[in-house]
């Protein structure tokens, strides 16, 4: 009676091209799965906008811009974010309640972009607000 005997590594070529194909598909399982884990794992840095707003601020009032919305504070003009922090979607001003509403599922938020109801956990994203001169050119230069 024979007994046959093991395989040991790289003995002959057909056992070297098994081992050398476990080995191909171990490195491309790495090769495809690290730039997944990277992009992932990815944080784009946002970079600042500046955008001028050539209107005039009543006392008390309000400017409607896509991005944000100024109010007439006491400390001066500030912006808050139109974006809700629960889905993402567009806030509409309420002048009557004098409060930001989100036409998805009714958060509500205060002018100063407080959360004051609705299924947003979060306040809403406040800008620094500058002001231009006054006369020929008024207007504000917000950065987003």
């Amino acid at each position: 009676m024979t007994m046959k005997k093991k395989r040991k590594c790289c003995d002959d070529r057909r056992g070297f091209l098994l081992d050398s194909w476990q080995w191909i598909k171990v490195i491309a399982g790495v090769v495809l799965v690290v730039p997944v884990l990277r992009f992932l794992n990815f944080d784009i840095p946002r970079k600042t906008r500046k955008i001028m707003v050539h209107r005039v601020l009543k006392v008390g009032g309000f400017i409607l811009e896509r991005d944000f919305i100024i109010f007439d504070r006491v400390g001066g003009p500030q912006a808050v974010s139109r974006k809700c922090t629960h889905l993402g979607c567009r806030l509409n001003y309420n002048e009557q309640e004098k409060v930001l509403l989100c036409p998805c599922h009714q958060s509500r938020f205060s002018p100063a972009g407080k959360r004051l109801a609705g299924p947003a956990k979060l306040d809403l994203e406040t800008y620094p607000v500058e002001t231009l001169g006054e006369g020929d050119n008024p207007g504000f230069v917000v950065t987003i």
